[in-house]
């Protein structure tokens, strides 16, 4: 038997705080937190800071939702110009990426479900992304595929 899935309450800023190349990910709730079901993190992303390679998830989906600035997010063949209040859904295994191409900070809510231990995934990208440094591909690629993430080649 489960244990049951304890209250969460936090306010603006609160969370677990990671920083991955010129971005900051703030952990709200992760897998542990719902047995798995899933992973609502929001990420402060800077003009022309770390965005993603085109990429699909086999096993779960993602949703964006933007909270301040702009961020562009491609889904499928789509590129969309997300302003605050705008709302994306990855199904699996559709291509996705998204990047802040604005002049001013942007933040967005991300939920994966399921989320597994997606937040491992970010940790372990902020350890490739340490001190400025261009991560390896394969060590990136690698860390991709443990966490459900398969670079789409163009």
């Amino acid at each position: 038997m489960s244990l049951p899935v304890k209250e969460i309450v936090l306010a603006p800023g609160e969370g677990n705080h990671l920083t991955t190349g010129n971005s900051e990910i703030i952990f709200k709730v992760v897998g542990a937190d719902t047995h798995g079901h899933l992973g609502l993190f929001e990420n402060i992303i800077q003009p022309g800071g770390t965005s993603p390679v085109l990429h699909i998830h086999r096993q779960m989906e993602e949703m964006f939702y933007v909270l301040e600035g702009k961020v562009e997010i491609q889904v499928g063949n789509q590129i969309v110009q997300g302003q605050p209040g705008a709302f994306v859904l990855v199904p699996r295994n559709t291509p996705h990426t998204f990047a802040n191409r604005g002049t001013q900070d942007a933040k967005l809510l991300i939920m994966f479900c399921p989320a597994g231990e997606r937040e491992k995934y970010f940790e372990g990208l902020a350890e490739l992304l340490k001190d400025g440094q261009t991560p390896d591909r394969d060590a990136l690629i690698e860390l991709m595929r443990q966490f459900d993430q398969e670079p789409v080649e163009i």
